[in-house]
């Protein structure tokens, strides 16, 4: 009986037990992403949130009214409220549309719709997330928009965990997003009612995907094909990181020699099929608004103001106007700093244009672009870097502490229908400055900055790791390069995003934010498949309890 393992402690046979039981993991998974933001006790908000929910009524309005009755669907209640909610005229203000009898959709308001300014601005407004924030909102709050977002996110944390750890896929995932929320910036964007979580969503299922997509059941690669598939929808700049960082994905998989083609074909398959899907949506919704408005929502001047605001764009207007038939010409002595001084500004821009004018400014951006490259391409270079770079480096959550109760106390904004479904927004409006997070911004920037320090340092060591065990006598075994394609795909991600957002619409902090705390993620994973740094802390531990 010598030689007979001890019984197990009743606890460890327990623990070990739910390291395989998804529905323990992924409600405590979820709920301790949504830990700070149930201390803050409400969802963080922004101006932006009330355009895709108003947005999102004004579409369901004209889908339960127009659409829904040619196929038999009895939704008149839903109808009513939305109507009630939303006009269903994209002229109207956020403001307007609590004031706004409820319309019949009749032609007049159609062909006025399709010359709206507000194209200009919906554009922008993904169709699909702003009609899912609507029905969430309108089903469940907006508690229940951030509680569907940390479930997914716990979800593809969980399934990362299991393939890099293993039996101890609990563990791993508790720590990583222990540390992602408490110490990096995931508690923002899972807080945040705006669809930037999602495009760390699309960066960790590609990523998953190319790194152990032969090793997934067919359910887990439909499922992460179709939160990418959701993501890639949700705003179009997911869906370029997603389609860069699946080329960058073909690429990685050379470094997986013996698993690369069943690898990289379910993969590609994978998300091939979701970014192909998201496309096929956008084209789909364009088409219906030129059938119905006679034209689809159009994007604002984003690289025109860009161009403009770097420098580049100034001097091609120096040189070539007043002969040169662009709009903007006419506008090139206004003084704006920035590109959002340009587009949003009642003293910039866009804004003073008449309909006619922005439509025309619209149709005359490529050729002004692709002009201001070819006169002054080392220039737009260089300001292109220097807005990557700069976007890089922008990863607190600066956003939290814009007061909401200021935003939604402006006249325009004072009667948004978002009221309804975030009735705190007027205790916010009362008491100015009681919605903001108690903890000051300085430190908490301060700790993002040093986790992301400390994990971009452990993803260091073990790349230096991986390349000694491949030119060495060791052979590095296949989940240890699985985690190192992993990690790599990330931080290809995170350039992307960066290089994407501060090139077009400009650094800012929110847009670095939402991606930037995979990094920790990805440290976690090459740590739970090959432990380079505890085993560390272990030695330096025990050296300094035997001193």
């Amino acid at each position: 009986m010598v030689g007979r393992n001890p019984p197990r402690p009743l606890f460890a046979r327990f623990a070990r037990t739910l390291n395989d039981r998804w529905w323990f993991a992924l409600p405590a998974l979820t709920l301790l992403l949504l830990t700070p933001t149930l201390l803050h006790g409400q969802p963080f908000l922004s101006w932006d949130t009330g355009q895709y929910y108003h947005y999102g009524a004004q579409l369901v309005s004209f889908a339960t009214e127009k659409i829904a009755p040619t196929i038999g669907l009895n939704v008149s209640e839903r109808s009513e409220i939305a109507k009630q909610q939303g006009s269903g005229n994209l002229d109207d203000g956020l403001g307007d549309s609590a004031r706004t009898a409820p319309n019949t959709f009749d032609q007049e308001l159609i062909d006025q719709k399709s010359q709206a300014g507000g194209m200009a601005f919906y554009g922008l407004r993904s169709p699909f997330y702003s009609m899912w924030l609507y029905s969430v909102a309108w089903a469940f709050n907006l508690w229940g928009v951030l509680i569907t977002q940390a479930a997914a996110t716990a979800w593809i944390i969980w399934r990362a965990a299991a393939h890099a750890a293993g039996t101890h896929r609990l563990e791993a995932g508790v720590a990583i997003i222990a540390l992602g929320t408490f110490g990096a910036s995931a508690w923002f964007v899972i807080g945040f009612a705006m669809p930037d979580i999602y495009a760390a969503l699309a960066v960790i299922c590609v990523a998953l995907l190319f790194a152990y997509a032969d090793r997934m059941s067919l359910l887990e690669r439909v499922g992460l094909a179709a939160i990418l598939a959701a993501s890639a929808a949700f705003h179009l700049t997911h869906l370029v990181v997603a389609a860069a960082l699946t080329l960058a994905g073909i690429g990685a998989t050379h470094f997986l020699r013996f698993e690369k083609r069943a690898l990289r074909s379910r993969a590609l398959l994978a998300t091939a099929s979701a970014l192909g899907v998201a496309v096929a949506l956008q084209f789909a919704f364009d088409m219906a608004a030129r059938a119905v408005l006679g034209a689809s929502p159009k994007r604002p001047p984003l690289l025109t103001a860009r161009v403009l605001a770097d420098g580049p764009g100034r001097l091609y207007l120096d040189s070539v106007c007043p002969e040169t038939p662009f709009l903007v010409c006419a506008y090139r002595n206004r003084s704006f700093k920035s590109a959002d001084e340009f587009l949003w500004s009642s003293a910039g821009v866009f804004q003073t244009m008449s309909v006619e004018q922005r439509l025309r400014m619209i149709d005359e951006e490529p050729r002004f672009v692709t002009a201001v490259a070819m006169h002054y391409p080392l220039s737009v270079l260089k300001a292109t870097v220097a807005n990557a770079v700069e976007q890089f480096v922008l990863v607190w959550p600066a956003e939290a502490w814009m007061d909401p109760g200021v935003s939604f106390s402006d006249p325009a904004l004072s009667g948004a229908d978002l009221f309804q479904v975030a009735p705190f927004l007027s205790l916010c409006v009362a008491n100015l400055g009681s919605c903001v997070p108690a903890l000051p911004e300085a430190l908490i920037a301060s700790s993002i900055a040093i986790t992301l320090l400390l994990s971009f340092a452990v993803i260091a060591a073990h790349f230096v790791a991986a390349w000694r065990r491949t030119t060495g006598t060791q052979q590095g075994n296949s989940a240890y390069k699985r985690a190192i394609v992993f990690a790599s795909l990330i931080l290809v991600g995170l350039v992307v995003n960066a290089g994407i957002c501060g090139a077009i619409s400009g650094p800012h902090a929110r847009y670095q934010t939402r991606v930037v705390w995979l990094a920790v993620l990805a440290a976690g994973v090459l740590e739970a498949a090959h432990p380079v740094i505890l085993p560390w802390f272990r030695r330096l531990f025990a050296e300094a309890s035997q001193s």
